[in-house]
């Protein structure tokens, strides 16, 4: 294996195993993501595959931004939710973009989730938190309806120009 100078591994490569744990998946969600080419394979020999760093390393980011914008997230939903921090000192409202801008990046996680997922949490969600869910639920669709629709709004007028 060659040594990567800076990376977060010790080798160029990884195996399907660390790969997964590193991501913090399971290895039928790894087999997942190979198929539908979110991560690719560089054949090893035999039968093994193997994953680049680089690549793992990419995916990981993505999976789980930097703690900053993990904060700035987790931030905005209990703001959202309700649960501002009514002990510590008074924090700053972040600006709308910035709101807009983690939202949006928290939402790009569903592309992660399978329809086969979604039916697994719904069969263990107790039927008490079918309500409040449908509403929240509810509520996300209507304002990524809302933004779809300033986006055709724009492209709109683009067209037209």
């Amino acid at each position: 294996m060659i040594n990567k100078p800076g990376g977060a591994g010790r080798f160029a490569f990884m195996d399907a195993g660390e790969t997964a744990r590193r991501l913090g998946i399971d290895r039928l969600t790894l087999d997942n993501w190979v198929r539908e080419g979110r991560i690719k394979t560089r054949r090893g020999a035999g039968r093994d595959v193997f994953f680049r760093t680089a690549d793992v390393e990419a995916l990981y980011q993505e999976l789980y931004p930097a703690s900053e914008v993990a904060e700035a997230i987790a931030a905005d939903e209990q703001e959202s939710a309700g649960e501002a921090n009514q002990k510590g000192p008074v924090r700053k409202k972040q600006d709308p973009q910035m709101r807009v801008y983690l939202r949006l990046q928290a939402d790009a996680k569903w592309y992660d989730i399978s329809e086969e997922e979604i039916r697994v949490w719904f069969q263990q969600l107790a039927p008490d938190g079918y309500e409040r869910n449908k509403r929240n639920a509810q509520h996300s669709i209507k304002k990524l309806q809302y933004l779809v629709s300033l986006i055709e709004e724009a492209q709109e007028k683009q067209g037209k120009a």
